[in-house]
């Protein structure tokens, strides 16, 4: 049986190629991390009653405007940047005793523990949003409605970071790594490392009742949505249509993030800089 350890107290409920895209310039020095431009256009959510869950269906085509993610989950040296420009609260070390960025070997590791509110704050002051569940689905699997990040089948442990145990330092990855098991645009940890924080509140008959152009989830709810499987997710819950949700003030050691942003964002704040204003 695995070893959950459980070092803090736990609000909410886990549940469970085409040719890469340029990559967009960072809006702002404070968080200068590569970003992948998701065009605009149609893709496949969901999965068929034979692939995935009740939650998952129907299975159809989706329009969104085009947007950027982070190539990368947030990493513990961007996330010590932010928490010493604006003095959140650190995370929980899970490591040991004392300060997590004090920690050698895991600053390229993704942050974790932390809520879907400190997820927000962070993207907040990167200039940055959460992306939605739409958004990360899309840019986890493609246009065309890929099962995995890399493809339709399943993987022999080359490909994501999962079905682990904890080891301390080494149950995470340097978030740069596993770059055979990128997702179609090119993002890395799509699947395995860290599950991710998205905007979007829970609805488990979300799918059946949202807009078929640029859903935001629900307005209201209990639960958030996490995207994306763990370290110690199994095989099945590393599917890019998987939905797991939790509450925003859930934190664990398989929980983490990346950001967002329009890419209209971009193009404005560019034209600002040009011009000198």
């Amino acid at each position: 049986m695995k070893t959950w350890m459980k070092t803090c107290v736990v609000i909410g409920v886990l549940v469970s190629s085409p040719s890469l895209p340029q990559a967009a310039e960072p809006l702002l020095e404070k968080d200068p991390v590569e970003m992948v431009n998701i065009p605009a256009g149609p893709f496949i959510r969901g999965s068929t009653e034979t692939q995935g869950r009740p939650d998952e269906r129907p299975r159809k085509k989706i329009f969104l405007n085009a947007f950027a993610m982070d190539k990368y989950e947030v990493s513990n040296r961007q996330y010590q940047k932010f928490v010493e420009e604006t003095l959140h609260k650190p995370p929980f070390n899970v490591y040991g005793d004392g300060d997590v960025f004090n920690v050698p070997g895991i600053a390229n590791h993704p942050v974790v523990q932390v809520t879907w509110h400190d997820a927000v704050d962070y993207c907040f002051w990167a200039g940055k949003r959460l992306p939605t569940e739409a958004e990360w689905e899309k840019a986890a699997r493609g246009k065309d409605g890929q099962m995995y990040p890399w493809g339709d089948t399943g993987d022999s442990g080359k490909l994501a970071n999962f079905d682990g145990e904890w080891h301390g330092k080494d149950t995470l990855m340097d978030v740069t790594t596993m770059p055979e098991g990128a997702s179609p645009y090119g993002l890395h940890h799509m699947a395995g490392n860290v599950r991710e924080w998205v905007e979007d509140w829970y609805d488990s008959d979300y799918y059946n009742l949202s807009p078929n152009r640029n859903p935001r989830g629900p307005d209201a709810g209990i639960l958030k949505v996490i995207r994306g499987g763990s370290w110690r997710s199994f095989l099945p819950d590393l599917r890019t249509a998987s939905r797991g949700k939790g509450g925003f003030a859930l934190k664990t050691h398989g929980i983490g993030f990346r950001c967002a942003r329009d890419i209209n964002a971009i193009k404005k704040t560019k034209t600002r800089t040009s011009n000198g204003k």
